[in-house]
């Protein structure tokens, strides 16, 4: 019987993807907490300037991304600005809006 070794990289490269996540989010000045949802890794984001402006976001243990709650893709899993920016940008009230 052989392991899948491919797995367990994939689920730490996840961890490792989730964690840059939030402290980039963090950076933005978004409270974020974690939890799990059907074991997978959740972040609710929430804008703090703005408390009615929050999301839950799942991350996948492997190469799919990060998603929103309504089942779109946010960004590659290794792409962690490229979400953060998306997520920051759905989070915060547009000027004149």
């Amino acid at each position: 019987m052989t392991s899948n070794r491919a797995e367990p990289d994939a689920e730490r490269l996840a961890a490792v993807q989730f964690d840059a996540l939030k402290a980039s989010l963090c950076g933005r000045g978004f409270l974020t907490v974690t939890s799990s949802e059907d074991g997978k890794p959740s972040l609710r984001v929430v804008n703090r300037e703005a408390s009615g402006y929050q999301e839950d976001i799942t991350l996948a243990a492997d190469d799919t991304g990060s998603w929103w709650s309504w089942d779109d893709r946010v960004a590659p899993t290794t792409d962690v600005e490229a979400a953060a920016f998306k997520i920051a940008y759905v989070l915060t009230p547009q000027a004149g809006g």
